[in-house]
């Protein structure tokens, strides 16, 4: 399905990349997450193993002084009390800092295997995470490949195995219902009622010869098919089991060439290329289980298998490069629907529904950022090609006490008397006939003034 954008002009967009965004965001938030913790967790490591050895070296300096305070004190014959309890003390004093120093070791040993225990559980959330996001989504520029083996002669088990993000190598198990036409081993003749092609087959009594004989095919069971890569192979064999003579079909898409390869016998025969008319017909056969097959690439049911690089992802020291390289592919596409989206604080995606109708797809600029608001300012800068502008950081506050809620009993007012007038103070009046008179004096400077003056006055007085 396609779909268009914001201002309904054309995409080249085939699936819903609002929802993947979403999720894609929330993996690699997780993932992200984890990495940190793992990395605090190394940190931890090397200063445990400092600590360790800080205190290994304290011990032994610890034992090597006592020695010395020994040795050098006065403890007469080798043979004499004091020289034996300093014997005894020497030997105490040495196992007891050999107890301390092996407490010390396994100490550090079992604070590592705790960090290591949990770097472990990190990566493998980063594995649940991408499980989460696979089992919903392609990821950009994938590749697929679906593999159908029969199990038994009775069912047929679908792997689904691709590849995308440079080099990170994914197998998912796809689920296939009792009622799908591939629930039990097909027979060729429930796709094409009858095919015929002329093949190379070994014959005579005398003398083998090879030669060009009619090869009926509708009667083989499709035991094992491979398609999406380069090649597409078809295992028919005359058993439902994988077993007895039988042909291996070979199709190359990119040349609508077929090679047919005749197995099962004592002497195998090279892979021979069919003609033009018997082309047709096993490219018919390719192009109807392709369309078998096309339901099941969505029946994703559980993550086998994950390789980034050279390794198993949960092994995994940097799981962060799957983020640095998923923002890296969405970011062209997140930029152009942001800029062809006509509100500025959504992503808007549209998709046709036909009689006229279109469905808008959208989601908040807000809503992408508080999903990265929890991570360290390094973490958040890795989403800065995305465009979706500056993103908050989410600061956790414990959450404030209650306020005391404070009652107040109002009992009936009792009748108080109003207070008595206090008398008031007369305000000393300038002299009379001065022009300049001045503010009137507070009674503190006054009371001040009268304490100064009779004090001076006192000072002038004739004894």
């Amino acid at each position: 399905m396609s779909y268009l954008y914001g201002d309904s002009s054309t995409s080249s967009l085939q699936n819903n990349y609002i929802d993947f965004l979403r999720d894609a965001l929330d993996f690699s938030v997780q993932v992200l997450g984890a990495d940190q913790r793992m990395r605090d967790g190394e940190a931890r490591t090397v200063d445990v193993r400092n600590a360790g050895e800080a205190e290994v070296a304290r011990l032994e300096t610890l034992g090597a002084a006592i020695a010395r305070s020994i040795e050098g004190a006065a403890i007469g014959a080798s043979d004499s009390p004091t020289a034996l309890c300093a014997q005894s003390v020497l030997r105490a004093a040495a196992d007891l800092v050999r107890t301390s120093i092996d407490r010390v070791h396994v100490q550090v040993a079992s604070d590592v295997a705790q960090i290591d225990a949990q770097a472990a559980r990190e990566r493998e959330s980063c594995v649940q995470a991408l499980s989460a996001l696979l089992l919903r989504h392609d990821l950009p520029d994938m590749t697929r490949e679906l593999r159908l083996t029969q199990q038994g002669g009775t069912r047929y088990a679908a792997q689904l195995v691709t590849r995308s993000l440079d080099d990170l190598d994914a197998k998912l198990e796809l689920e296939i219902a009792a009622t799908h036409p591939l629930g039990h081993v097909l027979r060729v003749d429930k796709l094409i009622e009858r095919l015929e092609v002329q093949a190379p087959e070994e014959g005579g009594w005398l003398r083998k010869e090879v030669k060009l004989r009619p090869q009926r095919l509708d009667k083989e069971y499709i035991t094992e098919l491979t398609r999406g890569g380069p090649e597409t192979i078809i295992k028919l064999r005359a058993a439902a089991d994988g077993t007895g003579v039988g042909y291996d079909v070979v199709v190359r898409p990119d040349t609508s060439r077929v090679q047919l390869v005749r197995t099962g016998e004592a002497s195998e025969l090279p892979a021979f290329e069919l003609s033009d008319e018997d082309t047709a017909k096993l490219l018919e056969l390719e192009r109807k289980l392709a369309a078998t097959t096309e339901d099941l690439l969505a029946a994703k049911k559980t993550l086998l298998e994950s390789r980034l690089g050279e390794g198993p992802l949960r092994d995994h020291k940097e799981p962060r490069k799957l983020v640095e390289r998923l923002v890296a592919k969405m970011a062209p596409v997140v930029q152009e629907i942001g800029k062809r989206s006509l509100t500025p604080t959504e992503l808007v995606l549209k998709r046709q529904l036909g009689d006229g109708r279109r469905e808008e797809i959208f989601v908040s600029r807000d809503e992408l950022k508080r999903k990265m608001g929890r991570l360290s300012d390094a973490a958040r800068a890795l989403f800065t090609p995305l465009g979706l502008g500056e993103i908050p950081r989410i600061v956790e506050t414990p959450p404030s006490p209650p306020a005391p809620v404070e009652v107040v009993i109002e009992a009936a007012p009792a009748e108080v008397p109003p207070p008595a007038p206090r008398p008031s103070r007369p305000t000393p009046r300038p002299p009379i006939g001065d022009e300049h008179s001045e503010p009137p004096v507070r009674l503190d400077d006054s009371i001040e003034r009268l304490i100064v003056s009779e004090s001076v006055a006192g000072a002038r007085k004739p004894e």
